[in-house]
């Protein structure tokens, strides 16, 4: 009986080893999503309306202006661009990695319809700033928005 009940326990014993072994073998890997998979991840955002406007400001640290484009519609914001991967095809062991990069999209539902053609974008330390005027009988359905780059300290 003493027999039966050790070679359980070694029996038993291995199984915890191998359980071990292979949940330290998975909590070292990345997942493959992160490796294979292409992600789009999404901006931070703030949206708030005026008596005239509605502003949204988008944080997008670390994206040159020209990677980003803005198309507005009477509902609807589409925010959308890429931030590099600096040193890119370089070998790195990361032990926090945070930072969303490469495509990115963000499409804002708005409280109320704006005039497409008069929304401004502009683009300042990394913050983009979207200022769209309510719509009035005459609001355009669709665009394109132009975004100018503004140095620091200037408003």
């Amino acid at each position: 009986m003493t027999a039966t009940r050790r070679e359980w326990m070694s029996e038993l014993t291995f199984l915890h080893q191998e359980m071990e072994r292979l949940l330290r073998h998975y909590a070292g890997a990345k997942p493959p999503m992160v490796q294979f998979a292409k992600r789009v991840w999404e901006p931070a955002i703030d949206v708030y309306e005026t008596a005239e406007e509605v502003v949204i400001i988008a944080e997008i640290a670390g994206v040159e202006a020209e990677a980003v484009e803005v198309i507005a519609d009477r509902d609807t914001i589409l925010i959308r661009g890429h931030r590099p991967n600096p040193g890119e095809g370089t070998r790195r062991t990361y032990y926090r990695m945070e930072i969303d990069r490469g495509p990115f999209e963000r499409a804002v539902s708005l409280p109320v319809e704006i005039d497409a053609e008069r929304t401004q974008a502009t683009y300042d330390n990394g913050m983009l700033e979207i200022v769209a005027p309510k719509a009035g009988r005459q609001g355009t359905a669709k665009a394109t928005v132009r975004i100018l780059q503004r140095r620091s300290g200037q408003r």
